[in-house]
Formats: structure tokens, C-alpha cells, sequence
């Protein structure tokens, strides 16, 4: 005896929609998903970019004796044009007492999925780089 022809279990005759509403239902945070890894994984290569700017500088500053800020910003500046970002701040500070050069560069992530991101993680975010060296010798 069927339960079925009984009526004790409706019957299912046509579930060709079932399949398009969970899609529907799924596909929302999937993208959210898919987006968020795309910009964490853009944002965490701006920031590499940007620690291997100030390091790059640092380093010239702490190897070259005549080495001025502007030749280190230059550095700084064709490392980041490379990978095509803008630098916001550049800083220089050189400590005497301590020999050793700090190298600050900030930078301005425009997060290019913002419709689909929640509002918090839409807009600018600023991201900074840092380096101290010694200096040598």
C-alpha cells in the first residue's frame, strides 16, 4: 500500500523549480564570498607592495651615506609605480641616537566591489607600510 495514493504524504508531481529558487537563495553568498576573497587578496598584494617600498627605501638610506630624502622617495615612488599604486604619504625620519632610518608609506585601497560588499567594507581604506634599518658601517 502506497502512502502516496493514500494522501497520507502529498505527492511531489513537478520539482523543475526547486532547483532555481536554492540557487537564488545561494548565489547572493556566494558572491559575497567570491568578492570579499578577491579584495582581501588585493588588499593583503597592496600592502606586500607597499612594506617592500619602505623596505627598499630603508635600505638605500642605510647603505648610501649621501643618500637625502628625495632620492628615497624616488625609490620609494618607482617601486610603487611599478605595481601601479599611488602613494598618499611618504615619510623619512632618521634617528641619530638610535643610527637607524624609518621609512612610513601610506597609501589610499579604493575597493573596487562595492556594490556587492557590505557597507563597512565599502569606500577607501588607508594602508601603510613601515621599515626601520641600521644604519651600516
Amino acid at each position: 500500500m502506497s502512502l502516496c495514493k493514500n494522501g497520507l504524504l502529498p505527492k511531489i508531481s513537478n520539482t523543475r523549480g526547486n532547483a532555481v529558487v536554492e540557487f537564488a537563495l545561494v548565489l547572493p553568498i556566494l558572491l559575497l564570498v567570491l568578492f570579499g576573497i578577491t579584495e582581501l587578496g588585493r588588499m593583503i598584494m597592496t600592502t606586500n607592495v607597499l612594506n617592500t617600498a619602505s623596505r627598499e627605501g630603508a635600505r638605500l638610506a642605510a647603505v648610501s651615506p649621501m643618500s637625502d630624502s628625495l632620492s628615497i622617495e624616488a625609490r620609494v615612488t618607482e617601486v610603487l609605480a611599478a605595481a601601479r599604486i599611488e602613494p598618499a604619504d611618504i615619510v623619512v625620519e632618521y634617528d641619530p641616537v638610535a643610527r637607524s632610518v624609518r621609512v612610513r608609506v601610506t597609501s589610499d585601497f579604493d575597493v573596487l566591489s562595492r556594490s556587492v560588499l557590505p557597507e563597512g567594507l565599502r569606500g577607501t581604506i588607508t594602508l601603510r607600510g613601515e621599515t626601520v634599518f641600521r644604519f651600516e658601517g
